[in-house]
């Protein structure tokens, strides 16, 4: 399957199939290749994502250009998103290293120019052929939850494809969703929702989140910390090859998890090995 250029493609077939794509923040070769092993193995769409920060470990060019050839041995969708873009100079940086898909974050910023400036990146994201999404998480403070009419404002007035909401979600710690509020956010837009904090959301609601049209639910913390876990230990291993497959090994099992976590379970084969 070749590399998904236009994300919008692969978004809106999992809106309408109600498919949830966990999206996999990497910023290295082995990160990248345990998540589309993992997703290979199982047969799933994946999104890999790199956050701000990640990029200084692997710039736009680099990293599109890692991803675009690991995909092309895969046998599913593979997309490359931007995750917390803070301005349109780093999504145009993206996009020109062709991303298939890039976020831009208002967070501090009024409603009205995340407008503004979030339809000004649609406008070229959609000429170069490929996907935005706004958050409206940003407009909710700490602790808070997104209002539905902020939330259809925001994807009104930008025309992005995928709009992030806050319902619950905290990057990093277990937490539970207000389904409540997700259903009236689902039900007010009807087109594709995005979470944040996906690490530590329990199946249950990401199976609600599912139903009610969540197509993306970003992964970090996980991986973080399974990277981070292997280093640690990395003193018993006889030389920096074991470690870096040490690490792959581990962050297949978070991205194997979380997949089968995230699909329902007859359409998934369970207990697979790694590679």
């Amino acid at each position: 399957m070749p590399f998904v250029a236009d994300g919008r493609t692969l978004i809106r077939e999992a809106f309408g199939a109600r498919r949830m794509l966990p999206a996999f923040n990497v910023c290295s070769a082995e990160m990248v290749r345990a998540c589309l092993e993992a997703a290979e193995a199982l047969g799933a769409p994946v999104i890999v994502q790199t956050y701000p920060s990640d990029l200084e470990q692997l710039p736009p060019k680099p990293m599109a250009a890692l991803v675009k050839a690991l995909a092309e041995d895969a046998s599913v969708p593979v997309m490359l998103h931007l995750d917390h873009g803070p301005s349109l100079e780093l999504a145009y940086a993206c996009l020109r290293a062709g991303f298939s898909s890039v976020m831009f974050d208002g967070a501090g910023r009024e409603l009205a120019e995340v407008v503004r400036l979030g339809r000004t990146l649609t406008e070229v994201a959609h000429a170069q052929g490929a996907a935005v999404e706004v958050a409206a998480e940003s407009f909710s403070g700490a602790g808070a939850l997104t209002e539905p009419d902020a939330a259809l404002a925001l994807r009104d007035g930008s025309g992005a494809d995928m709009v992030a909401v806050a319902v619950g979600s905290e990057h990093g710690r277990v937490s539970s969703l207000d389904i409540a509020r997700l259903e009236a956010l689902a039900h007010l837009l009807r087109s594709p929702l995005v979470l944040h904090g996906g690490s530590g959301i329990p199946a249950q609601d990401l199976a609600a989140a599912r139903a009610l049209g969540v197509v993306k639910v970003n992964v970090g913390s996980a991986l973080y910390r399974a990277l981070r876990g292997t280093w640690e230990g990395g003193a018993t291993l006889p030389n920096h090859r074991a470690v870096y497959a040490a690490a792959r090994a581990a962050l297949y099992r978070v991205a194997r998890d979380k997949l089968q976590l995230m699909q329902p379970k007859s359409s998934l084969p369970f207990d697979t090995p790694p590679p």
